[in-house]
């Protein structure tokens, strides 16, 4: 398993299933293996992966001492966990003088640096190479000779976590706090999950990081869970000021297990099944399905768009009566329709439908905000020109980025009785009354842009009326 050689602050980007397993290795309980698996299997293309650990993990280590027992030098694995069992560092002997350092994973042979002449030399010749990404060199400052020889030794005292404390609620909620260090602003707009946690910590350090970075949450519940609590668990966040960055999804899924090959060592058993996983990453695939076809999304990845390809079965059986009661009370259902499984539903959770009714609204919003802020880009520092030339620049390119929205389909354009269009779904205002020369003074240039975002037809109400063979078909 290749996973624990990954960073803790720093995500993975997958562009497809097999780097997933270059980095993260074969099927394990409890990994991410099937998700991912789904993920790009129902249509995404691609998608961060963040490892995270529990508080108390610790890296390897291992001291090097000299011919007369004392310490000169620590090498200590990059990243914690117990992976860096299978690390082993030898000290050999030089070829004319000095010494060696060799590395070793999995026993094979990663490096063999030249003859080095002290301890500061082998410091800067490991910490750049490689293998730097995997064990580091640091030294005694009160020691400074050469290590002794030494045979193939592996680094000792790595674990992901102490045996009383596995990675809880508490450690994903604060992987998703501290976006700063890792999922940082600069991934852009998407959606947000961490599938296989449902509790309300880790629900609400999802919403947060959502509403911090313009981005939106899929959100799932334990396995198992029945219609009503689902129900009951969804609506304490009606009235929350960031429910339309939320949306629920009900119920878990199945999906094929891993053929023998996939399996890691002690995983035989899971061959030739399904296994049950949250519903996260099937949601998230016909997201990107839907995006990459419609151009944004503005398209709700549910319904026809999201028939399953590799989803089996639900995990519970979904009424047509269940269905409809779950989209009332705003959370989203999987349900099968025909011979497949398709997400039929794209309600956020918030109780302002008349803003937030659809999860897309937001998902469209905050691709809007993103995108008209990287623009603004180009113009802080801009001289402000008394013509208004710098206004207009600012106005254009606002519209030259919202009109491809419009014409996709996004934004939801106001015609008259006569079909001339009165309005094209957006405004943009950038001039002189809300750019007073005062504040103009301190620097400040003020637009606004007004949207009007497109909804989903989640409901279609057809009306079919027999007329007898006398009477006119109305």
């Amino acid at each position: 398993m290749f996973s624990v050689l990954w960073p803790t602050n720093e995500p993975t980007l997958l562009r497809s299933f097999n780097d997933y397993t270059t980095y993260y290795g074969n099927y394990e309980s409890g990994s991410l293996y099937s998700h991912v698996k789904t993920f790009f299997d129902e249509g995404g293309s691609r998608c961060y992966v963040q490892r995270v650990v529990a508080s108390d993990a610790a890296a390897a280590t291992l001291t090097l001492n000299d011919a007369s027992g004392s310490a000169t030098m620590v090498a200590t694995a990059k990243n914690v966990g117990d992976w860096a069992d299978n690390l082993d560092i030898e000290i050999a002997a030089a070829d004319v003088s000095g010494f060696k350092v060799k590395v070793y994973l999995d026993d094979a042979l990663l490096l063999s640096t030249r003859d080095l002449t002290s301890v500061s030399d082998a410091i800067n010749v490991v910490n750049s190479s490689a293998v730097s990404h995997l064990v580091e060199l640091s030294d005694n400052e009160l020691v400074d000779t050469n290590p002794a020889t030494l045979p193939a030794t592996a680094l000792s005292g790595g674990t992901d976590s102490a045996a009383s404390t596995a990675v809880d609620e508490d450690d994903i909620a604060a992987a998703f706090a501290a976006a700063t260090t890792n999922l940082t602003p600069n991934l852009g707009t998407g959606a947000v999950c961490a599938p296989g946690w449902s509790s309300t910590t880790v629900w609400e350090a999802l919403r947060d990081h959502a509403a911090e970075y313009n981005r939106i949450a899929i959100l799932s519940f334990a396995s198992g869970t029945s219609a009503s609590s689902a129900r009951s668990s969804a609506s304490g966040y009606y009235a929350d000021s960031k429910a339309s960055y939320m949306g629920f999804y009900w119920p878990h899924i199945k999906v094929p297990a891993p053929n023998a090959a996939e399996l890691a060592t002690d995983q035989a058993s899971v061959a030739g099944s399904t296994v049950t996983i949250s519903p996260e990453s099937f949601v998230a695939g016909a997201r990107a399905r839907a995006i990459q076809q419609s151009g944004g999304p503005w398209r709700a990845g549910a319904g026809q768009i999201s028939q399953a390809k590799t989803v089996s079965a639900l995990a519970q059986d979904v009424t047509a009566a269940t269905g409809e009661t779950m989209d009332a009370s705003r959370v989203n259902v999987l349900r099968k329709i025909g011979n497949g499984i398709r997400v039929y539903g794209a309600r956020s959770v918030s109780n302002d439908e008349a803003n937030w009714r659809y999860i897309t609204m937001r998902d469209t919003m905050n691709y809007i905000v993103a995108g008209v802020e990287a623009r603004m880009e180009e113009y802080v520092f801009e001289t402000v020109d008394a013509r208004g030339n710098l206004f207009g620049r600012i106005r254009g390119s606002i519209k030259a980025f919202l009109e491809p929205i419009r014409a996709a389909g996004g934004l939801y354009e106001a015609f008259d009785d006569d079909g001339v269009m009165i309005d094209p779904g957006f405004n943009v205002v950038v001039n002189s009354t809300i750019n007073p020369a005062t504040q103009l003074a301190n620097g400040l240039v003020k637009a606004q842009v007004g949207v009007r975002v497109s909804g989903v037809a989640d409901l279609i109400d057809i009306v079919i009326t027999k007329s007898n063979l006398s009477a006119p078909v109305i």
